[in-house]
């Protein structure tokens, strides 16, 4: 376990990232809170700040926030294999959660580049 903890965040800045994907997600439709969107992502800059030391936490805090943001948005997917294909939701649910892994990338991507902008000139 301890050769793991090193490539983990910490639990507070994952929470962070959790915030942000909530806040971001409260700011998209069915929800209406459209003004989070303003200030949606600094709980995760902030994490990001914290982790800079380690570019692959930083991508796993970018990745812990794309997946729940993903799931959080794009839970519709799971209406038409239920509804027309007669998917049982646990599967429905649990394909949508393997494709909000790999879109999750693209947030990490992003944190682990601010990562390196953040170690190179500072804040």
């Amino acid at each position: 376990m301890p050769r793991l903890a090193r490539f983990l965040p910490s639990w507070e800045n994952a929470l962070l990232a959790v915030v942000a994907a909530v806040l971001l997600i409260l700011a998209f439709p069915d929800f209406e809170y459209w003004f989070l969107a303003w200030f949606a992502l600094v709980p995760l800059m902030w994490a990001v700040e914290r982790e800079k030391v380690s570019i692959f936490r930083s991508f796993v805090l970018g990745w812990i926030f794309g997946m729940f943001f993903f799931f959080g948005t794009c839970w519709w997917l799971t209406f038409a294999p239920t509804t027309y294909a007669g998917f049982p939701w646990p599967l429905a649910y649990f394909l949508l959660f393997c494709m909000t892994l790999v879109v999750g990338i693209f947030p990490a991507l992003f944190a682990a580049i601010l990562s390196i902008l953040l170690r190179r000139f500072g804040l």
